[in-house]
C-alpha cells in the first residue's frame, strides 16, 4: 500500500462492548475476511498517531470483493474513537453486541484477575470502585443512540450474546449478511467448537501466589509438558495449588441484582429501542414488580 495504491480502509467494526464475543466471532471470520494481523489494532483509541498507512498494512492483502473489518471492543464507550471511525470511514457498518450486564461486567473482572492485573480483591470491591470513579459500566442505551445518530440505525447492526450461546449459527449468519459476507458454516470454522473464553482461576492476590502463578504458567507454556500433566494428576500438586490458585465462584445473585437494579433504567431503554424482552436483564425485586403489573393489567383488560 505503500507504492501510491490508494489506502484501503475496513467496512466494518465491532466496537464491542468488552466481554461480548469479540474473540469468538474474530475466529469465526478468520479465513474468510479480511482482518487484521492483531485481534484489536486499538488504533481508534491508542494507536492513533501511528497514522492511517499503519492501520491499513494490519490488514494486509485481500481480494477486492471480500469485505474487511476488525473487533474493536474498547470503542463502545469512547466518543473520540467513535467520531474517528466517522472521520476515516463514513460508511462504516457497526456491530454491537450486548450481554446481560452483571454477568458481562464479572466476566470482565474474570478476566482482568487472570491477567494478573492490578485489581480489587472482590467482584463487589472491583465494580463499586468502577462506579465511583465515574466508569462507564453499562450505558447500553446511551451509547447505542450514539452509535445510531453518528453512523445511521441502518448502518448498526445490535445482536445479543444470548444468541450467540443458544444459536452460534445464526449469530454468525446475521454478521455475514449485514457485513456483505459469503454465510459461513461453523463445522468449517475455527470457532466451531470454541466457548468464549471465561477465564476460571486466577492467581491469588498476594505476592508470593502471583510470583508462583507466573512460574508455573511458564513452565506450562515452555517446559516438557508430559512431566507437567503428570504433576497436575498428582495430589501434591492439588494440594499446592489452593495455596497460589483460586477458583472463582459463581456470580453471587445479591451482587447480580445490585448491578442490574442500577442499570435499569439503561435496560428498559435497550428494550423500547430494540424491542427486545430483556426481563431477565431486571433484579428480582423488578422482575415481581412487573409481573405484578402486568396482572393487574390484564385483570383491567
Amino acid at each position: 500500500m505503500s507504492n501510491g495504491q490508494v489506502l484501503r480502509l475496513p467496512s466494518f467494526i465491532h466496537v464491542g462492548p468488552p466481554r461480548t464475543g469479540t474473540t469468538w466471532l474474530h475466529e469465526a471470520l478468520m479465513g474468510h475476511i479480511g482482518l487484521p494481523s492483531e485481534k484489536e489494532t486499538r488504533f481508534f483509541d491508542v494507536h492513533y498517531d501511528r497514522g492511517v498507512q499503519w492501520y491499513c498494512d494490519l490488514f494486509g492483502d485481500y481480494p477486492a470483493d471480500v469485505p474487511a473489518g476488525e473487533m474493536g471492543a474498547t470503542y463502545f464507550s469512547n466518543a473520540i474513537a467513535r467520531e474517528r471511525i466517522k472521520r476515516h470511514i463514513p460508511d462504516c457498518k457497526i456491530i454491537i453486541t450486548f450481554r446481560e450486564p452483571a454477568a458481562r461486567l464479572y466476566s470482565l473482572y474474570r478476566l482482568i484477575r487472570s491477567g494478573r492485573r492490578p485489581v480489587n480483591d472482590t467482584f463487589d470491591g472491583y465494580w463499586r470502585f468502577q462506579v465511583d470513579c465515574g466508569a462507564d459500566l453499562c450505558s447500553y442505551a446511551t451509547q447505542l443512540k450514539r452509535w445510531q445518530a453518528t453512523f445511521g440505525k441502518s448502518r448498526v447492526l445490535v445482536r445479543f450474546y444470548e444468541d450467540l450461546s443458544s444459536n452460534p449459527q445464526g449469530y454468525l449468519d446475521a454478521v455475514c449478511d449485514f457485513i456483505g459476507a459469503r454465510r459461513i458454516a461453523l463445522d468449517s470454522a475455527r470457532a466451531a467448537s470454541a466457548k468464549v473464553y471465561s477465564s476460571p482461576t486466577a492467581a491469588h492476590s498476594s505476592a508470593i501466589g502471583q510470583r508462583t502463578f507466573e512460574a508455573v504458567d511458564w513452565a506450562r507454556r515452555h517446559g516438557p509438558r508430559p512431566l507437567i500433566a503428570l504433576g497436575r494428576r498428582t495430589a501434591l500438586w492439588k494440594i499446592m495449588r489452593r495455596k497460589f490458585v483460586e477458583d472463582f465462584s459463581p456470580l453471587s445473585q445479591e451482587s447480580a441484582d445490585q448491578i442490574r437494579a442500577m442499570m435499569l433504567p439503561e435496560t428498559e431503554e435497550l428494550e423500547r429501542i430494540t424491542g427486545r424482552d430483556l426481563s431477565s436483564w431486571k433484579s428480582r425485586e423488578q422482575r415481581k414488580f412487573d409481573d405484578g403489573r402486568s396482572k393487574v393489567r390484564s385483570q383491567i383488560g
